[in-house]
């Protein structure tokens, strides 16, 4: 088998055309037989390496790979380590989404391969163990119950210090079913809603004059953009948050609409001649958690922006806590208590600094004594 298999690499030398080579490997997938597609695939790689020269040799290698990740089983999963499914640069995305890839097609039972001592366990680096977790839990797999995975994280000293391991093993009621990516062989399939949530509109108030004295701007609190970091370092995305203290508690839902045209913002300048042409609408925690995530885990406009869903979440979390006015590192089950004394409200304004091309979205926070107002705002655009 392995004199053939070099036979047929090395015959690969100087040819364009390999569809001959992608039959023969879908038969053998088709009987199961993915040992042969992972020799297959190390061959390639001893021979012609993963460089850029070649294309054809690294389009089958790449095939190979994503087959074996997609395939369920735990042999599998090792094939797809050992190959170096989740090597590459520096940033760490290649390993995010081999995590969330291994999440979307193999069980909980064939993932113990990776946390547990053996080969698969030294091929894989730790932030592809600590991003599975997260993965998992996204998904709804019971990653908690995983003994493998439970005594790797109470032995690694990686994860004691890990930021992804802030958040719970399990959803949190507030996350309801997180709209994730579905990976086949042609890409991935996905779906991200901003906007307003349905609902009925505020009043619209009337023009107002500037903000009273009562109402001054509060500290920066970096931890606000979290969610959209890297919509604000593309050229075409702009992110704006804020916090307001109000010096006597806010009345009631009708001044929100005059009160928020009011406010000193970017993303509203030319409102408040017009304040018909700002819609404010009431939300929910669990809305604006949804939002948040989806603008996190898939980025703005294009796929080099996605962080996936474990930092997807863990960004999601932080523009929580600091919406709802909590210290950076207060647990996620006290940041979704606390979520649920506050007021949420999403708003979108005609103006020019919105994109106006469906990634647009804008919160507004009321915390429970209403004299804390947080405001996020963020717009995208894929350039098209």
């Amino acid at each position: 088998m392995t004199e053939k298999i070099e036979r047929l690499v090395d015959g690969l030398a100087g040819r364009e055309f390999v569809g001959d080579v992608c039959r023969l490997l879908d038969e053998h997938l088709g009987r199961g037989d993915t040992r042969y597609l992972a020799d297959v695939a190390a061959a390639l790689h001893a021979r012609y390496g993963s460089g850029e020269e070649g294309a054809e040799h690294r389009y089958l290698f790449d095939r190979i790979l994503w087959d074996l990740v997609t395939t369920p089983g735990r042999e599998n999963v090792a094939h797809a380590v050992r190959l170096g499914l989740a090597d590459g640069p520096r940033t760490g995305r290649s390993v995010r989404r081999a995590a969330a890839v291994l999440a979307a097609h193999q069980s909980t039972a064939d993932l113990a391969v990776l946390y547990a001592p053996g080969r698969a366990h030294d091929d894989a680096p730790d932030e592809l163990r600590a991003c599975l977790v997260q993965e998992s839990a996204l998904r709804g797999a019971p990653i908690a119950e995983l003994p493998e995975a439970v005594a790797w994280a109470e032995s690694s000293p990686s994860w004691a210090g890990h930021p992804l391991a802030l958040l719970p093993w399990s959803l949190m009621p507030l996350e309801g079913e997180p709209r994730l990516p579905r990976y086949s062989r042609g890409g991935a399939a996905y779906g991200v809603r901003y906007g307003l949530p349905d609902g009925r509109p505020l009043p619209v108030g009337h023009a107002a004059p500037a903000p009273a004295p009562a109402v001054h701007r509060g500290p920066d609190e970096p931890a606000l953009t979290a969610a959209v970091e890297r919509w604000a370092g593309r050229s075409y995305g702009r992110v704006e948050s804020a916090v307001f203290l109000l010096g006597e508690p806010l009345t009631g839902r009708p001044a929100v609409h005059p009160l928020l045209a009011a406010l000193p913002l970017d993303c509203l300048v030319d409102v408040p001649a017009a304040p018909d042409r700002l819609t404010v609408v009431p939300g929910s925690a669990a809305e604006a958690w949804s939002r948040l995530f989806g603008a996190a885990s898939l980025g703005g406009g294009r796929s080099d922006g996605w962080w996936y869903g474990a930092y997807g979440r863990l960004a999601a979390w932080r523009s929580l806590t600091a919406l709802v006015g909590a210290p950076e590192g207060t647990p996620v089950p006290e940041v979704a208590e606390r979520a649920r004394g506050c007021d949420w409200y999403a708003f979108e304004a005609s103006g020019d600094w919105f994109n106006q091309d469906g990634m647009d979205f804008a919160l507004l926070t009321v915390t429970r004594d209403r004299r804390r107002l947080a405001v996020l705002a963020a717009t995208d655009y894929d350039g098209g």
